[in-house]
């Protein structure tokens, strides 16, 4: 398993490499032993590739409302910022409710409320993810890499 996920991030940092068109060439390329990176690396490499991952989405689907958006926000109770990446159609949806509820139209709705409404829109996103899948070798590969890093850092 440690080969494999190796080679899998190698074989992310070469297509990353020539996706961004860097002079580089491959043979200077190192490879990345997962297990070797420290927690606060593999979120940062995490990072990378989920960044990568969702701009090779969102310039693939067609659905602008299926798009993945990326912001930071500040917890309530905390001072420390953090990044939640979700959904247009999540965005638009608590944006809408928050709406109606300060014109008093409607109550607001909690987040298993949110996911019940907005099935068919999960429902949506995932057909697409799954169909840009079969068709882009190169997010089929950041998809792998990305739940190796993940689950390497889960397991610490």
């Amino acid at each position: 398993m440690k080969t494999l996920r190796s080679i899998y991030l190698f074989t992310f940092c070469s297509a990353l490499t020539l996706a961004i068109g860097s002079t580089r060439t491959l043979a200077t390329e190192e490879q990345i032993v997962i297990e070797d990176l420290t927690p606060s690396q593999l979120r940062r490499e995490i990072k990378k590739i989920q960044t990568e991952f969702y701009r090779v989405f969102n310039s693939s689907v067609e659905d602008k409302n299926l798009t993945i958006v990326c912001y930071n926000y500040t917890p309530t109770g905390s001072n420390i910022k953090d990044e939640a990446c979700e959904p247009q159609f999540v965005i638009d949806k608590r944006g809408d409710n928050a709406s109606d509820w300060q014109s008093g139209l409607n109550i607001l709705t909690t987040e298993e409320g949110m996911l019940t409404e907005l099935a068919a829109e999960y429902a949506a996103l995932t057909a697409a993810m799954n169909e840009i899948s079969t068709e882009n070798e190169y997010f089929r590969e950041l998809n792998g890499i990305l739940g190796a890093l993940r689950e390497e850092l889960e397991s610490r």
